[in-house]
């Protein structure tokens, strides 16, 4: 995120998480491939329902489907938005996610800089 001085932290404001600063969730999800996390990167972004989503290198995900023990190569999507958005980005995720049953975990915030949840509730306005 690039610094910038209308998002610098100030001591006199609260942090995220009080009454007067805008709460934050964060979202994670996994696609097959690089491609399917930058459609979905690139979709949240343009739709303002998230402020930044990071892509993180390959994982390999272990689990059980359909009786069957697998192992695969998959990729996190950490997706930072606002709490007020957070129903919408789980509903964007689903009409768009190429998964049948998509992992979808949201993670509320305890607390941020002030700044940046400024700078996110900014960036998901609509």
């Amino acid at each position: 995120m690039s610094t910038k001085k209308e998002f610098e932290n100030d001591p006199e404001k609260p942090v995220s998480g009080t009454s007067q600063e805008p709460r934050l969730t964060v979202l994670w999800s996994t696609v097959q491939s690089a491609e399917q996390a930058e459609a979905i990167a690139k979709g949240l972004l343009q739709e303002r329902l998230a402020a930044c989503v990071q892509i993180d290198s390959p994982i390999i995900s272990h689990y059980v489907w359909e009786g069957q023990t697998c192992s695969e190569k998959e990729f996190r999507v950490v997706i930072k938005t606002t709490t007020e958005r957070t129903d919408e980005v789980i509903d964007w995720l689903a009409q768009n996610h190429p998964y049948d049953e998509p992992q979808i975990v949201v993670l509320p915030v305890e607390k941020a800089s002030p700044g940046y949840a400024r700078w996110v509730a900014e960036s998901t306005s609509e």
